[in-house]
C-alpha cells in the first residue's frame, strides 16, 4: 500500500484552510455552549456567617432563624443553598410577606426554606448545558435548573409546580463557596408543590 505524499504547497493550502475554518467556528462553538458563571468567592467560614456578611440576605437570615434552621445549616456538610436576596421576599405580597413572619406558619416556612436546599454541593461547572432535576432538602419534592429559552446565557431555578403556580428564578451573579456548602443567588422565592400560599395565615 502507497502512502499519499503531499506537496509542501498543498501541505500549506490544507493549513490555511484549517485556521480560517477554526476563526469562524470557535466563536460560534463558545456561544452555542456558554455556560453560566457566576463569580464565586472561597470564604473559610459556614455558610450561615457568610450569609451574615452579605446584606442582601439579611430578611433570609431572619426567616432562616425564626424557622429554627440556624444550627442545622451551620451543622450541615456539603449541601447547597439557592439564596432569595432581600428584593425576592420585597416582591412579595405584604400580605404573604408578613406572613412568613407569623409563629403560626412556622412549619410552612420551614418548608419553604428546606426547598431551597439541595444535599450535596453544586458548582458551577454543575450546573446544566440544558436541564438539571434536583432533589431537595423538603422530602419528595424536587426543582429544575435549565437555561432561559429567551436568553441562554441566563440560568433559571424552577420550582416544581405547573401553570401559573410555575416560578423561574433568575440566578444572579453572585456566588460563595463555604466550608460547609456552596451560595447561589436567586431573584425570586421558589414555592414547593406541595405547599399552597393559600396555608399561609
Amino acid at each position: 500500500m502507497t502512502k499519499q505524499r503531499y506537496s509542501p504547497i498543498s501541505l500549506i493550502f490544507i493549513v490555511l484552510i484549517l485556521l480560517i475554518h477554526f476563526s469562524f467556528a470557535s466563536p460560534l462553538a463558545f456561544s452555542r455552549n456558554r455556560r453560566f458563571n457566576p463569580s464565586t468567592q472561597r470564604i473559610e467560614t459556614n455558610m450561615v456567617d457568610v450569609l451574615a456578611t452579605d446584606e442582601n440576605f439579611t430578611i433570609l437570615l431572619q426567616l432562616i432563624d425564626k424557622a429554627g434552621l440556624f444550627n442545622s445549616l451551620k451543622e450541615a456538610n456539603d449541601i447547597t443553598i439557592f439564596a432569595p436576596n432581600n428584593d425576592a421576599f420585597k416582591n412579595l405580597s405584604k400580605k404573604t410577606f408578613e406572613a412568613l413572619f407569623n409563629p403560626e406558619n412556622r412549619s410552612i416556612l420551614a418548608a419553604i426554606l428546606t426547598y431551597h436546599l439541595v444535599p450535596y454541593r453544586i458548582t458551577w461547572r454543575d450546573l446544566p448545558g440544558s436541564k438539571l432535576t434536583l432533589k431537595t432538602l423538603l422530602s419528595g419534592s424536587t426543582m429544575f435548573l435549565m437555561k432561559s429559552k429567551e436568553d441562554p446565557k441566563v440560568l433559571l431555578a424552577i420550582n416544581d409546580a405547573p401553570g401559573l403556580s410555575e416560578i423561574n428564578a433568575e440566578f444572579l451573579r453572585d456566588a460563595y463557596e463555604t466550608i460547609n456548602g456552596n451560595i447561589y443567588t436567586i431573584d425570586s422565592v421558589l414555592i414547593p408543590w406541595k405547599v399552597r400560599w393559600s396555608q399561609l395565615q
